[in-house]
């Protein structure tokens, strides 16, 4: 699963999971079928009451909405459509603020070129952070936030409240590093000692925290702070 690194106002780094393609595209679907049934309904409504309308007219009542929904939505909606909030995804910034109207327009825009012979697919593939051509514009990309609300439940920590944090550099893990933790002090094999020796010292050294006294407690310390940096 690819991450990409947010830095946010307050100097601290979060980690975050990137849409899966998968995810983005059956968000689409949704929105598509979601205007599908629109359009339909409305065309047996003006059926069912007999309404004439000029072509140019009945294109705009379904050709607007087609049009704009996207912009619309996720000026409105906070990065969502009805599609991604299915799907649990949203627009996000990459240097942590919050994407405002020309963000949203630029996605909008370049929507279309993206569109062509699946051309965004194919950059999001191989950009790296999950962006389309809109996105890479736009300085966005489209987080999960499934994994946001459900980390601290499957790593069964529980951070006190009033947690002081003690390395602030924990800010720097991702979710694969605080599950590493996890497994390696839930670990009750009689590797369990030289795997925490071992895990501590490589934090240790990509961290620059200085000398680790207590291996164990160092692991603990990190992965509650994690925890409390990342708000979860």
């Amino acid at each position: 699963m690819e991450t990409v690194h947010i830095e946010t106002s307050q100097n601290v780094s979060l980690h975050y999971e990137v849409a899966t393609i998968v995810d983005r595209g059956l968000a689409v679907v949704i929105d598509w079928l979601l205007l599908a049934g629109y359009s339909i309904a409305l065309i047996m409504l003006m059926e069912k009451l007999d309404v004439r309308m000029p072509g140019w007219v009945q294109l705009l009542f379904i050709g607007v909405p087609w049009t704009f929904y996207h912009l619309v939505s996720e000026l409105l909606m906070d990065g969502q459509s009805l599609g991604k909030r299915a799907r649990n995804i949203k627009v996000a910034r990459l240097d942590g603020g919050q994407p405002g109207p020309g963000h949203y327009l630029l996605r909008w825009m370049l929507r279309l070129i993206d569109a062509l012979f699946f051309l965004g697919a194919v950059v999001i593939l191989f950009n790296g952070k999950g962006q389309r051509l809109g996105d890479i514009a736009a300085g966005t990309t489209v987080i999960s936030l499934k994994q946001r609300f459900s980390l601290a439940d499957t790593l069964l920590a529980d951070v006190p409240e009033g947690h002081q944090v003690e390395f602030r550099e924990a800010a720097r893990l991702t979710d694969a590093h605080a599950r590493l933790i996890k497994e390696v002090l839930g670990n009750s094999s009689r590797a369990r000692p030289a795997a925490i020796q071992k895990l501590a010292g490589r934090f240790q050294q990509e961290l620059s925290v200085g000398v680790v006294q207590d291996p164990e407690r160092f692991l603990r310390t990190l992965l509650a702070d994690y925890l409390h940096l990342t708000g979860q």
